[in-house]
């Protein structure tokens, strides 16, 4: 039987979206590339409720959208929302990474054929282009809006100040404004508390939808005092992946250690602690689950309280 998550608004917007995404940055068309893991994941995913799905094209190099696309042909288009994104680099040329009108609008149209739905609902800005006016990117994104072919555009890991810029000409120009911001972000790796965007996100309705929200699993517990299990995930990436959690783990090492600790002594899978922390701060997450059950399990946080005793001693890990 399909379980119905909880919907959220998306910032201002009109878009509601599931409580969790499904991203495929780890999963489909990276690690595995046949359509029967896709199905499967996807199947997976729409049984427990999710239908918000997230991807990319530089995820396997556009394996990811491709596998997507194919997976989610047998749902209905008008009952789940699809994400994509462009900007990084797809080749050598300079007309093959950035955000100007060019590249967006080429990368945009490979992104269209590569999944085959007919439309798409957010288009991501993946990263921000210093390079390029910001009144050329604004029109670029409302021009694919007007179009007809995405519904909203976004920004993924945009600093506050090119936010901030990019709502200014916004507004001076009459036009669509992003309506999410998607960040890393997770109990271990907050900077977006820092740095100002979240806050400026609050201030101006834009959504905030992060990737990471385990930091690579080591929010779970997996990967205690760095030991990698042989069947996970991180043991099977390559070296340059293994080296990249290692180092996220010891640069926030008693961040982790004693959020695990604690999750423990309140007798709570830590995994689903991660999630319901951070929807509880007013993030929805983007997982990257790469088994079915896994996906199930995640569904979990959304059933699961976080009591005044047990954030007030999150709250105090420094």
């Amino acid at each position: 039987m399909v379980k119905i998550l909880k919907y959220y608004r998306i910032g201002k917007s009109g878009l509601k979206t599931t409580a969790l995404t499904y991203g495929t940055a780890l999963t489909i068309g990276t690690e595995h590339n046949d359509i029967e893991y896709a199905q499967m994941m996807i199947d997976k995913a729409w049984d427990i409720g999710i239908r918000s799905f997230d991807t990319s094209n530089n995820y396997g190099n556009g394996n990811a959208e491709i596998l997507l696309g194919k997976a989610l042909k047998k749902y209905p288009r008008h009952l789940y929302i699809v994400s994509t994104k462009g900007s990084w680099p797809m080749g050598n040329s300079p007309y093959e990474r950035g955000l100007s009108r060019k590249h967006v609008m080429e990368a945009f149209d490979s992104s269209m054929k590569r999944l085959n739905l007919g439309y798409i609902d957010v288009y991501y800005a993946h990263r921000y282009d210093e390079e390029v006016p910001m009144e050329e990117v604004v029109r670029t994104f409302n021009d694919l809006i007007r179009s007809g072919r995405i519904r909203y555009w976004a920004t993924s890991e945009w600093p506050k100040e090119a936010l901030e810029k990019c709502v200014n000409v916004c507004k001076e120009l009459f036009l669509e404004a992003p309506i999410v911001e998607q960040p890393i972000y997770s109990f271990a790796i907050r900077k977006i508390e820092y740095n100002g965007v979240k806050e400026f996100c609050n201030k101006n309705g834009i959504g905030i939808m992060c990737f990471s929200p385990l930091a690579q699993g080591l929010l779970t517990g997996k990967y205690r005092y760095g030991k990698v299990p042989k069947d996970s995930r991180v043991a099977k990436s390559s070296l340059i992946k293994y080296n990249k959690t290692l180092n996220i783990y010891n640069q926030n090492k008693n961040r982790i250690d004693s959020f695990i600790d604690i999750a423990n002594k309140y007798e709570v899978d830590p995994a689903l602690l991660a999630l319901r922390w951070v929807i509880d701060r007013g993030v929805l997450p983007v997982i990257g689950a790469s088994k079915p059950e896994q996906l199930e399990w995640n569904a979990r946080s959304l059933d699961i309280e976080i009591s005044e005793n047990l954030l007030k001693e999150l709250n105090a890990i420094e």
